[in-house]
């Protein structure tokens, strides 16, 4: 058994924080043979950089009201909404989804709809920005709620990433719509791990109710009002240094092990604790496969860091025969011996 924790400080990375290396785990590839029944371990090292947060995984969804009363803003929301799309695109590996709402039961044909799916192409993205159009809604609350579920439930978020909504409306919301309430559609985003921004514009009562303020201080968020793309950039940008800059478990993926392996990896758990990216840290595994059916196996096991995904190692294991049994290694070895003293006899005759 070896390893248990140790932290190298990289005074390199410190003073020259633009050579930042990607965090990684070593070996980059294994491959070995295994009998059936049989055991390999190999130790892993899993390194996670000190830096800034180029290679955060972030998610950032655009939310927007596009019922009738947004006729006089939703050329400007659209302008902020591409501004603070290229102003966070160099943050990380950051992927960008757009989608909007309307209301149920006064003609609207959805009252809420994904325009863009998760996509790391801006000019997708901005299409997606682009489609929104002011029209429908009869009274003033509208199916934000609703809407705002949708996003969580619904949405395929990345393994791992920081989430946020960045969420443009000028109305309250009806209490509940179809069927979602202020507390269910809380609950849903704070269970995905969402970070809401919520920005009033235009008649500038999308906390008439106090809603948009409760729903974003619950999930960790803010709530502004009037559109003011920098202070939006800022605080998009902390929620990503702060996601990304510390961190509080390191472990290894084996989602992947195929069924004719098993794998188990010490320490069970990883590593628990409070760590930033202040200087280099390295997290030492033991990982053993056991065969238990004959083939060949490819597969991937992954570096986490709270959740996601950080680096890849490929394995190549191919299981053989079955491992004998300790009295056939018995009679092997008895067999081998008395051979041996045959062929010696045979020499002396």
């Amino acid at each position: 058994m070896r390893k248990a924790f140790w932290l190298v400080a990289a005074a390199t990375v410190l003073l020259f924080p633009t050579a930042v290396l990607a965090d990684s785990i070593s070996p980059s590839s294994f491959s070995t043979t295994i009998a059936v029944g049989g055991t390999a371990t190999v130790d892993k090292t899993v390194t996670v950089n000190a830096g800034a947060p180029t290679s955060a995984l972030v998610d950032v969804f655009f939310l927007a009201d596009t019922t009738g009363s947004m006729g006089g803003t939703i050329s400007a929301v659209q302008a902020s909404a591409g501004a603070i799309l290229s102003s966070t695109a160099g943050l990380g590996d950051v992927q960008f989804a757009v989608g909007e709402y309307k209301d149920f039961g006064f003609g609207d044909p959805y009252a809420y709809r994904l325009n863009t799916a998760l996509t790391g192409t801006l000019a997708t993205a901005q299409a997606g920005i682009n489609l929104w159009a002011a029209s429908g809604g009869a009274d003033t609350p509208e199916a934000q709620l609703y809407a705002l579920q949708q996003v969580a439930d619904t949405t395929t978020w990345r393994t791992g990433s920081t989430r946020i909504v960045v969420w443009f409306g000028d109305a309250p919301g009806h209490d509940p719509s179809g069927g979602v309430t202020e507390v269910t559609a809380t609950a849903s985003l704070v269970a995905e791990g969402i970070l809401v921004e919520a920005i009033s514009v235009g008649f500038n009562q999308l906390d008439s109710t106090g809603q948009a303020t409760r729903i974003a201080a619950a999930t960790g968020g803010t709530f502004q009002s009037g559109i003011n793309d920098a202070a939006i950039v800022a605080a998009i940008t902390a929620a990503i240094n702060s996601a990304f800059l510390t961190y509080g478990n390191v472990t290894l993926d084996l989602s992947e092990v195929p069924a004719g392996l098993s794998a188990s990896i010490i320490p069970s758990t990883g590593y628990t604790g409070s760590y930033d990216r202040s200087i280099d840290r390295t997290f030492g595994f033991d990982l053993s496969f056991t065969g238990l059916v004959a083939g060949t196996y490819d597969f991937n096991v992954y570096a986490l860091v709270d959740g996601g995904r950080i680096a890849t190692e490929v394995e190549h294991i191919v299981v053989g025969g079955a491992v004998p049994e300790p009295g056939t290694l018995l009679l092997l070895g008895s067999g081998l011996i008395g051979l041996a003293g045959y062929r010696r006899r045979a020499r002396k005759m």
